[in-house]
């Protein structure tokens, strides 16, 4: 046959699909509906229809890319987002290339210790084919079980789409339960070096009843994930090689970058305001598991190459309950921030936050490179420290609220295990008080040089200003006792703080 109108009542179904499968592979019948147009000399018989599920399959599998694999009984979410359906052949349809497809959700996953698992086992194909057929075949199982299309993009990184926010985030939920292995034994870490295994040694894994290695042989795998989507402006575009992109895409992508920025070495799930305001909307009686196991952080606005994203983080409750002892306290300072308090509010939070992070750990801040508590390590506690740093800037001595502040920051940053979000906070704070002392000082020594009678009233002691003014050493703490004396110093710090209210903003910036 080399032209449909060739078809007859004794054309052998065989025939027909053997020459569209030909014109199909060439390219010429790309779309279901040119597929249509095409046969539109078939009868409208039951063969006529399997003809087309044959087709249709083929197409699917050739050009529609990332999704090759859905249709409307295992994917019907997802499949009414993206499919324009024939109104004839309802399994059949064809999908929305190059337009504009919102109200989906996408998450990006990262596989932390892919590459090293990779290089320890190279000499060992059994175990690098085990994580393959799980990236191939388990994870995309536990997506597909809630109708979320899953696929590899790359050695390490997994791409979901879905056409729910719950059902997307239980697979990215459960996908990280499976990596980390919960539930089952767990094998020591990839960096012992004296447990690697190579392929001589390959017997000693533990193996199913095949022989093939069993699944309980990987190592526990941390993740870095983005989940992004749920919005009309964050939309998709499926191309016409059938990958995704648009900013949904973008968006997935930046917060897992930002995910494993702050989270190198364990899991972390960042998302955006309106995924999660949809997760928060889910009704009480709703049987995901993550409802049970994890809660949810604000960490503010993000700022990605110019455009403000608000996200939320996933706290897991089994882990690290304790965050959300001090959830009120990152958003009173975020409220404060918002506002722009720098004269009032935002040194009384960010002090009342270290407050609150300090008590939320039954061992308080311990020094990462040492291993001992910071508090051991200095005269006074971190606790004393915080009130010492508000009683100077209540007692408008901000140059040394100031200098305590950024000590008090310092030991957050050193501290194990810190709180990489309401630190990278803190640290921004820390800057913008530095950048308004700095004026501060400046406006004071032009005040004392402006008004010196009046702040030595006798003419003795501004003489000794005068000479000492020539001995830098001695100068500089008379300087400073000056500078205490000024009047209407509050005054001069807030006019400081108001004069500079743009560069004060706090913007939290992605690298990516």
């Amino acid at each position: 046959m080399n032209d449909i109108k060739e078809y007859s009542a004794t054309s052998s179904p065989y025939e027909v699909i053997v020459h569209l499968t030909d014109k199909i592979v060439r390219g010429d019948l790309v779309t279901f509906k040119a597929l249509r147009s095409y046969c539109s000399a078939l009868p409208d018989i039951p063969r006529t229809e399997a003809i087309y599920k044959r087709a249709f399959e083929l197409q699917k599998r050739l050009y529609w890319g990332f999704f090759r694999e859905i249709s409307p009984v295992s994917f019907p979410k997802v499949w009414s987002k993206v499919v324009v359906p024939d109104q004839r052949y309802h399994f059949a349809g064809d999908i929305k290339r190059m337009a504009m497809i919102p109200d989906v959700y996408m998450a990006m996953i990262d596989i932390h210790g892919y590459t090293r698992f990779c290089q320890k086992y190279r000499h060992n194909m059994s175990m690098l084919d085990l994580l393959d057929r799980v990236m191939q075949q388990d994870l995309p199982a536990i997506a597909s079980r809630l109708g979320v299309v899953s696929r590899r993009a790359g050695g390490d990184e997994i791409l979901l789409l879905g056409g729910s926010a719950a059902e997307l985030f239980e697979a990215v939920y459960l996908i990280t339960r499976s990596l980390a292995k919960e539930g089952r034994a767990r094998v020591e870490s990839l960096d012992d070096d004296e447990d690697e295994v190579d392929g001589e040694e390959e017997g000693a894994l533990e193996a199913e009843p095949n022989g093939i290695p069993s699944v309980n042989a990987l190592p526990s795998f941390q993740i870095s994930a983005g989940v992004a989507g749920g919005a009309k402006y964050a939309q998709l575009v499926i191309t016409r090689d059938g990958d995704l992109s648009g900013t949904i895409v973008n968006t997935a992508a930046r917060l897992q970058a930002r995910a494993n920025r702050i989270a190198p070495d364990r899991t972390k799930i960042l998302l955006t305001s309106v995924t999660f305001q949809k997760l928060k909307t889910l009704p009480s009686a709703s049987h995901f598991e993550f409802l049970r196991a994890v809660d949810f952080f604000d960490t503010g606005t993000v700022e990605f190459k110019g455009v403000n994203v608000p996200v939320f983080d996933t706290v897991f409750l089994d882990r690290e309950a304790n965050r959300l002892e001090y959830r009120d306290r990152m958003g009173t300072l975020y409220d404060s921030l918002g506002q722009g308090l720098w004269p009032s509010r935002v040194f009384a939070d960010s002090l009342n936050l270290m407050a609150r992070i300090v008590s939320s750990s039954s061992e308080g801040l311990i020094d990462d490179a040492t291993g001992q508590a910071i508090d051991a390590t200095d005269p006074i506690s971190v606790m004393q420290r915080i009130k010492k740093a508000q009683g100077f800037y209540q007692a408008e001595r901000y140059e040394q609220a100031v200098a305590e502040f950024s000590e008090l920051v310092d030991a957050f940053v050193r501290a194990r295990g810190r709180d990489a979000i309401a630190t990278e906070y803190l640290v921004s704070v820390r800057d913008k008080y530095r950048l308004i002392l700095e004026l501060f000082v400046t406006r004071l020594d032009q005040e004392i040089d402006e008004h010196l009678e009046t702040i030595f009233m006798n003419q003795t002691d501004r003489a000794n200003y005068r000479t000492l003014e020539k001995h830098h050493g001695m100068y500089a703490s008379v300087r400073d006792a000056a500078r205490i004396k000024v009047a209407d110093r509050r005054s001069i710090w807030t006019k400081i703080i108001e004069s500079e209210s743009e560069s004060l903003k706090v913007n939290i910036q992605a690298k990516k």
